[in-house]
Formats: C-alpha cells, structure tokens, sequence
C-alpha cells in the first residue's frame, strides 16, 4: 500500500505531540515541514526525513501531500485551509480553528465544496471515559441528560502570544474549549449563554490580557442547563479537565477524559468505572487516516470545530458584555 503523504505547516511544540504519533504509523509518511523559523522545520526535516520548508505555499505547490497538519497558534491562521482544500488536500487543523466566524465559516464551505476530509484538534472526543459517556447516551441506555457541570483549572501563564487576548482569543477560546466541544460531544447544541470573567491572580503581569478566572452557565437545546468554571491559577503541574452529569439513569463523575465513574439513579444502586490510557493524538490521527482510506466522516469534522468556536466565541461576548448571548451568533 502506499503510504499517506504528510505535510506540516508550523514547527512548535504541538507538531512535536503529533509527529510522535505519526511517526509510529505504517500507514504515514512524513514528507514536508514549514515553518518561517527555518531551523525548527530543519529540526523536524533531520529528525524524520523529508524536506523543510520557510513558505508553506511552496510546500503545498512542490509535495504531492495528501494530508496536511495545520499546527498554527490561532493569530496565524489565516487562509491555509482554503488553499489545501483547492488542491484536494484532506486537513487536520489545531483548535481553535479561528478566532472570528467569518473565517471559520470560510473553512467549512472550503473542506465541503472541495470534499476532502478534514479533523479538528479536540483531542478529548476520544478519550475512554468521554466515549464511554457517548456510547451510554446514544444508545439510550443513560437517558435524557438534565445538568452538566464542569472545571477546567491549571496553573498556566503561556507564551507571549496566548497571553494576548488579541491573538489567542483568551482562556474560554484557547484553552477550554476543550471542555465545552466535549460537551456540545455529549450534550447536544447550546442555545443561550451567560458568562462573568475577571483577572484575579496574574494582577503583576503587564501583558496579559487573558482572564484567570470565570463562569458560565447555559442550557441546551434539549432544555437541559450546563456550567463551566475555569481558573489559570490551579495547582502547579497539574491540570483538572473534569465533569459530573446527571441523566435520567445516572450520575456520570469524570476526573480525566480517560476515565469514568457512573452510578445508577434507582434501587439497587450500582456503580461502574472504565479508565484505560490512551495517546488521544494518535487515534485521531488514526480516525483521519481511516476516513481518508475508506471515504468516510471523521470524529470531528470542520463543521463541529466550527461550532464549538462559535459556542466559546459567544461565552466571550456574553462576558465582555455583562448580557446573556443567543445561538446562534449574528454574522457580520
């Protein structure tokens, strides 16, 4: 079989998190690296074959790629997608996919106009405990979900670009995201959002805009209601991605996507838990392979990262405007 021609556009630290998995894959060859620091696409060049790249567009006319890795901080993206959709390039893109609907609505039409398959970076979807929870209420066997309730709390000041909130569109957009595309995963679309937001903690640093502390609240579509809280100021060195949801026939607990704790609601209570350690990089990656190969949708198509941008996206207005937010969001 010949194998999947890979490219990379973006040499940083989360190229390293994916190329680790590719590299393991039979399937994959990894072709391309562009990056406009010259030496981090070297880097990857030397460590994995292939050749390095300052100019992504280069890249993309010279390789005959048949996937590309869009590995970008937010700011940067800007019409990648676009063009490796016109040349019949399936695409893997780091959320969030924008930072304003007006493009994220431009890579969705790209990726379906032009039919190739696309996967968006939310990793958690495939976590056991986050799949598990899936399985449980699509099959009906948790019944309806009434309350979601989750925390996303870390000890995390970032880089000079994720601290302006220009260029990565702060904590909710950025960062727990992660959580509310697990929930909309879960729960179903949101229809109306309220948030409040504040800087607490990191008061001494002068170029940082992003918020450290904040809440929200929402109901979904279905009619139940969920919350997310979220804080930069957690423990050092650990990150709590965690939730707890009550359905007709459970109570679910989940202190790690990979893991999950799930008591029924009626006589005779019984309680089970799944934990299981998975690489949730590579089995997306997988999933993408295997849609390529087989003509099929992956997890997280261009569309669902572009509705969980606009769920966050419309937190973030509800919190700079002190007013509930309806779904969905006006375009301009």
């Amino acid at each position: 079989m010949d194998r999947l021609k890979v490219g990379l556009i973006g040499c940083g630290g989360i190229a390293n998190a994916h190329t680790r998995g590719l590299n393991t894959l039979r399937e994959i060859e990894l072709t391309a690296f562009a990056d406009i620091v010259e030496e981090k696409a070297k880097a990857f060049a030397k460590r994995y074959g292939g050749k390095a790249y300052t100019d992504w567009h280069e890249m993309l006319d010279k390789e005959k790629l048949d996937i590309v890795y869009i590995c970008l901080p937010p700011f940067a993206h800007s019409d990648e997608v676009m063009i490796a959709a016109e040349n019949g390039i399936n695409i893997f893109i780091e959320k969030p996919i924008a930072l304003n609907m007006r493009l994220a609505d431009e890579m969705v039409r790209a990726v379906e106009k032009h039919d190739v398959k696309s996967q968006v970076g939310y990793c958690l979807r495939f976590g056991a405990g986050v799949e598990k929870a899936k399985n449980l209420i699509q099959s009906g066997e948790a019944g309806d979900v009434g309350l979601a309730v989750g925390w996303y709390w870390c000890h995390f000041l970032g880089g000079a670009w994720w601290r302006d909130k220009s260029k990565s569109g702060g904590e909710i957009v950025e960062q727990s995201t992660h959580l509310y595309d697990t929930f909309r995963y879960l729960c179903g679309e949101v229809e109306v959002v309220c948030g409040y937001m504040n800087k607490k903690f990191w008061v001494d640093v002068p170029d940082l805009t992003v918020e450290d502390v904040y809440s929200s609240t929402f109901k979904f579509k279905s009619g139940a209601v969920g919350a997310i809280v979220a804080t930069t100021w957690g423990v050092p060195n650990q990150w709590w991605i965690r939730w707890l949801m009550a359905t007709k026939n459970y109570t679910m607990e989940s202190s790690n996507y990979n893991n999950l704790t799930f008591t029924s609601t009626k006589a005779p209570v019984k309680t089970q838990m799944i934990t299981e350690e998975r690489n949730v990089y590579l089995l997306e990656a997988k999933d993408l392979i295997q849609a390529v190969l087989e003509d099929k949708e992956t997890r997280t198509p261009m569309r669902e990262g572009a509705k969980t941008l606009e769920l966050t996206l419309a937190v973030k207005k509800s919190m700079e405007t002190g007013r509930p937010v309806n779904l969905p969001l006006e375009r301009q």
